[in-house]
């Protein structure tokens, strides 16, 4: 974490540069680990702006590359909480893909 006028939390595992509602979009699979619906999760990242403003088909799209990231991560090492955020992106996608109809 950084803190001066704001906390500003920083995932120094993965750092690269990206659209803005990316992070909100990891939260939201972390929310999901913690025990959220989807809609729970995009109903609390929804009060993030970049969220708001992210086109509909940057956040399917970006599900989609979640969802293939964090089945690679699984099918290398299986350990049960990759296994769960395997799922957790892929549940995510299909709510955006339900939602986007």
């Amino acid at each position: 974490m950084l803190i001066d006028n704001r906390a500003h939390v920083i995932d120094w595992a993965w750092p690269t540069q990206g659209a803005a509602f990316i992070d909100s979009h990891v939260l939201a699979i972390r929310l999901m680990q913690a025990g959220h619906t989807a809609e729970q999760a995009v109903n609390w990242v929804s009060r993030v702006p970049s969220w708001r403003k992210a086109p509909r088909t940057a956040l399917v799209a970006f599900s989609a590359a979640s969802v293939r990231s964090w089945r690679e991560i699984a099918q290398a090492d299986p350990q049960p909480w990759k296994v769960a955020m395997a799922g957790h992106a892929a549940e995510l996608k299909a709510y955006f893909l339900m939602k986007s109809d």
